[in-house]
């Protein structure tokens, strides 16, 4: 197993290994490798289905079946990522997975079937390392403020149709998962880092502020986590897989391919109870 870092703190690839028969050793490697660089990138890797969700389990207890996004027929764990010919994407914002819901997911697993030639990459941003750059000043405010996580921007998209009464189906569900409050700044439970838990798509507001200071100042904060020094990005190919760790970062879809055919396939697993 080679393991290539691709930036500082963030991305790394990993070479020579089947991620379809890991040893006891090379998982534990790359486990730590995975805490280390917050995302870890392979190639070919023609990973049965069975296969990417036995690897995703070694990661710790699968997400239940995701209340919107569509998913394999025989396994509705596996979600399915699909562009297809007059199916464009939906607008991509930075996010960190389904932070409204009470315990965010760990980390996910990704599984690219078919891209484009060209575009649809991934980025990633190091939240802990966008929280180190921040001042004293800063970071002492922010340690003692919370935010609302709520589901949003998922309504009207292609993951959302309205059902017999004319009514959203995306927003009939989400009255099962109500706004969330949650501390601006998290401890990792595994590395101890401090990490920025906000992101562009479901981080609302900051509790107990005003609308308009909120806005502001999460603003100048995704402008800071924008900032290209904390990003790695990935270009994918068939075959390829990513894993991540959703509790120290966020990461954008770039929707660059039109409708160009694109499939991956998913797996998602189950945070701590802490978070």
């Amino acid at each position: 197993m080679k393991i290539t870092p691709l930036g500082d703190t963030l991305g790394a690839q990993v070479d020579n290994i089947d991620l379809s028969q890991l040893s006891e050793a090379e998982f534990a490697a790359l486990y730590q490798a995975f805490l280390r660089y917050k995302v870890l990138f392979f190639r070919e890797q023609p990973l049965s289905t069975d296969n990417h969700v036995a690897l995703a389990k070694r990661f710790g207890e699968l997400e239940p079946p995701h209340p919107f996004f569509p998913h394999l027929p025989d396994n509705e764990q596996v979600v399915v990522i699909e562009t297809s010919r007059g199916n464009p994407p939906s607008q991509s914002y930075w996010h960190t997975d389904m932070t409204w819901q009470a315990v965010p997911p760990k980390c996910s697993v990704l599984h690219a079937q078919y891209v484009p030639e060209h575009g649809g990459d991934t980025i990633w941003c190091d939240m802990a390392a966008v929280w180190a750059d921040l001042t004293d000043k800063e970071k002492i405010e922010l340690r003692e403020l919370d935010t609302i996580h709520a589901l949003h921007a998922v309504e009207g998209s292609r993951y959302d149709h309205q059902d017999a009464d004319g009514q959203s189906v995306v927003s009939k569900r989400a009255q099962d998962y109500p706004p969330i409050r949650r501390a601006m700044v998290q401890t990792h439970p595994e590395t101890g880092q401090e990490v920025l838990f906000i992101n562009e798509q479901f981080t609302r507001t900051i509790a107990d502020w005003p609308e308009a200071d909120s806005q502001q100042r999460l603003a100048t904060l995704f402008s800071q986590a924008r900032q290209s020094k904390y990003h790695v990005r990935f270009r994918w190919q068939k075959h390829s897989v990513a894993i991540w760790d959703n509790r120290a970062t966020q990461h954008y879809a770039v929707t660059d391919y039109g409708d160009t055919p694109r499939r991956l396939h998913r797996v998602t697993v189950q945070g701590e109870r802490s978070q």
